[in-house]
């Protein structure tokens, strides 16, 4: 995918739902905020509370007396102890609260405007009309507006009440005057004022109205629709004549008021007066909202009676909302926004010509794990959008070479001649499986690759081949697209070397990216359930952790979960498993371009259960083993001995250790003779190798550094101390060391890198 394909942005966005309105909010019809309402009053806001009502609701007081909450059929909280009274909370909002002025920008008039008829529907509707730069005049046949209204108890405190919004607008009211002819009023309504200074229309028969204007539209609102008019528009088959009526709430009335005057502004300004509307009499949302773990909260017997009583039931809602990405990744949860705004800001990020990019950041730190994907109800996948994103700044050199470097480095070693080999199984020219552990397990446990490679020997016939190497992965991570192609170019050439064979993985994510140019590709686990299990048993308690490699492949979960039971393990299933399970900090690079994400992605994964964490990604055990708790990889309870507590190897002892995999299994296995390495002997204190992990400066840079030194004289001693100082750019990056004889060795006591040039 493109992210910078406005369309494809576009359907993306789409896709996340968390800005659709809650349930209640969308069977209102006038869609009231009732969420951000609840919110303001639980914390006693009543100001914020009515300034959020009266900004969708033209006639406030009224409403939030007569309002008959269509809310409540729909209210999340309805079966979990009863709807939640947002009308009596409204009604708090309007006591308790202030209005908070709002600054309205001087209207341009609009034109003259006619309402016929003085119900809460002509109220609402002359209101709206005059807010946006409309002089209205009101027709109403009895002596005081309210219609329906008034035949209800203590309905004409709360119209006064809102009758004293219209002061302030360009309003006026003519009671008591029957429009008797529509026909001569429509045949003069586009006159001047000296043509026509009388009108009549036949709507309830009586004296004609005198006129001091013409009008440039007329609203019918005297209780029922004339013949054919439109129900959303308000349009009538007669130009320049709108009518409404029939509503069965007085809610319905004030929300067809707010469409009227959106079609009369827009016949009076010669625009549309149906583009776009087709959504606004839709009831229903699309938000999804978890209600696995509501509770029953019932309502106060005694009703909203005052502040604490309308706190406390607005302290019921449940605040409708869906975040089930952030809920279950902490990379979306760290930034505390959702998909789509996240979307708009890479698309952003991406489009600057010029200037900083301050969304690299949030782009390099997805684990492009798909949880988000796998937990969202519409499968809004983020992690294309940013792996898009990342080949896009790569491609349009934008990505910084600090982020991903390091980690390329590494694949690059894992596929170099110092530690890539691919034979056949010893003794035969011909295999029909191949072994592919992959970069990751031979780094951490290379005893452990020796047996299981030794096992699958013993136990396929047809010959197994072997081939240490990195499928690729880290470069497609990093974004570096034409390094992967390369990277799978080489490896299938090598696969076809040994006459393509079945290849067998241990990383989920090593079977995932061979399978796109192999077509047989199985995982380990598969293979073990059919050949059996040496005879060992590991009956101890284990909390399982999915590889999010493994999303998308349901038989090696279950192989995994066999395996567990034939060894006699006892397995806890963690509250996000199988494939919804998160990353756990290793997946796209996250820990060298933003290890602080990368912390609470791992974190996240740790923080439910105490027990020992079993996982078949070795990225998932060493990340796990870094940050202090138990944790063991499948393969290390079957052939090795590891039980929770062997610790993770640091970068510089992964890199020699797929390094002497390399040299030990072609001298021990292939009888190759392996020519003896001469390397500097370094030395320094346990605190300066966690810093130098920490600062990703290996051993062999160390090296470097002081090898070229010592060859080139070129260093400072310092004459107190006797420390040497030497510097050596490696790559993009200048590293710095500070370094003395140590007998036969080199003590280093400091060592620091900048990615600068010296010249």
């Amino acid at each position: 995918m493109n992210i910078l394909d406005k369309n494809k942005l576009l359907e993306l966005e789409a896709l996340c739902i968390q800005e659709q309105p809650p349930a209640a909010m969308a069977a209102c019809p006038l869609h009231v905020e009732c969420k951000t309402i609840c919110d303001a009053v639980a914390q006693g806001k009543y100001d914020i509370a009515r300034s959020v009502f009266t900004k969708s609701v033209p006639l406030p007081h009224i409403l939030s007396e007569f309002c008959d909450m269509p809310c409540a059929t729909a209210c999340i909280r309805k079966e979990f102890g009863g709807a939640v009274d947002l009308r009596g909370i409204e009604r708090a909002a309007m006591l308790f609260g202030k209005q908070i002025p709002r600054r309205r920008l001087p209207m341009r008039k609009s034109g003259r405007a006619a309402v016929v008829g003085a119900g809460p529907f002509g109220m609402a509707a002359a209101l709206e009309l005059a807010k946006k730069g409309f002089s209205v005049t009101v027709f109403e046949k009895s002596e005081q507006a309210g219609g329906c209204l008034l035949q209800s108890h203590g309905s004409s405190e709360v119209i006064e009440a809102d009758l004293k919004l219209f002061e302030a607008e360009d309003i006026t009211f003519l009671f008591g005057e029957t429009i008797e002819g529509l026909e001569a009023l429509l045949d003069r309504r586009d006159l001047k004022p000296s043509e026509s200074s009388r009108f009549g229309a036949c709507l309830e028969g009586g004296t004609p109205v005198p006129l001091a204007d013409s009008f440039d539209a007329i609203l019918l609102a005297v209780g029922t629709a004339v013949a054919g008019a439109d129900p959303v528009t308000m349009i009538t088959p007669v130009d320049g004549v709108f009518s409404g009526g029939g509503f069965h709430s007085v809610a319905e009335a004030l929300a067809a008021a707010k469409r009227a005057s959106n079609t009369v502004n827009r016949y009076v300004k010669k625009v549309s007066m149906t583009a776009e509307r087709g959504d606004e009499m839709k009831r229903t949302t699309g938000l999804y909202v978890e209600t696995k773990d509501l509770t029953p909260v019932f309502p106060a017997g005694t009703g909203i009676t005052d502040r604490e009583s309308a706190e406390r039931e607005a302290s019921r809602c449940i605040r409708c909302e869906c975040m089930e990405c952030a809920k279950a990744c902490a990379f979306i949860a760290h930034y505390k926004r959702y998909p789509k705004l996240y979307l708009r800001e890479i698309y952003n990020n991406l489009s600057i010509a010029m200037g900083n990019r301050t969304s690299n950041t949030l782009i390099n730190s997805c684990a492009l794990c798909n949880q988000c994907g796998a937990v969202c109800p519409s499968g809004l996948n983020l992690g294309e959008a940013i792996q898009s994103a990342r080949e896009i700044m790569v491609r349009t050199d934008k990505m910084p070479k600090s982020a991903f470097e390091f980690a390329v480095d590494d694949m690059l070693q894992a596929n170099g001649s110092s530690s890539f080999f691919a034979r056949h199984q010893p003794g035969t020219s011909e295999s029909r499986y191949l072994f592919f552990p992959g970069c990751q397990l031979g780094a951490s446990t290379p005893d452990v690759v020796e047996k299981a490679y030794a096992f699958l020997c013993d136990s396929l016939e047809g010959g197994v081949a072997f081939m240490q190497g990195c499928c690729g992965i880290m470069a497609k991570w990093a974004g570096q697209a034409d390094l992967f192609e390369e990277t799978a170019a080489m490896l299938k050439a090598q696969w076809e070397l040994l006459g393509s064979p079945v290849v067998i993985t241990a990383c989920p994510t090593c079977r995932r990216t061979l399978s796109a140019w192999i077509g047989d590709v199985r995982d380990i686990w598969t293979v073990l359930l059919e050949i059996g299990l040496p005879d060992v048993k590991k009956k101890m308690p284990l909390t399982i952790h999915d590889a999010c490699g493994a999303r998308e492949q349901k038989e090696t979960r279950r192989a995994v979960r066999e395996l567990l039971a034939k060894l006699g393990c006892r397995v806890t299933e963690p509250p996000f498993a199988g494939d919804r399970t998160p990353c756990c900090g290793y997946g796209g690079l996250v820990q060298f371009a933003h290890s602080p994400i990368a912390d609470e992605l791992t974190q996240f994964c740790l923080r439910t259960v105490d027990e020992t964490r079993l996982t078949y990604c070795m990225g998932c055990r060493d990340r796990f083993s870094k940050a202090g708790a138990r944790a063991v990889h499948l393969l290390e309870l079957i052939f090795g001995s590891n039980t929770g507590d062997a610790g993770a190897p640091g970068y510089s002892l992964r890199q020699d250790n797929r390094t002497l995999l390399k040299r030990s299994m072609l001298r021990d296995l292939w009888k190759e003779e392996q020519e003896e390495e001469d390397r500097l002997i370094l030395t320094y204190d346990e605190d300066l190798g966690e810093l130098l992990e920490k600062r990703l400066i290996l051993e062999d840079d160390v090296r470097g550094v002081i090898e070229e030194a010592e060859a080139q004289r070129r260093y400072i001693e310092e004459v107190k101390s006797g420390l040497r100082i030497a510097h050596k750019q490696i790559g993009n990056v200048t590293y710095w060391v500070y370094y003395e004889p140590d007998g036969e060795a080199w003590r280093v006591k400091r060592a620091y890198s900048h990615r600068m040039e010296i010249r």
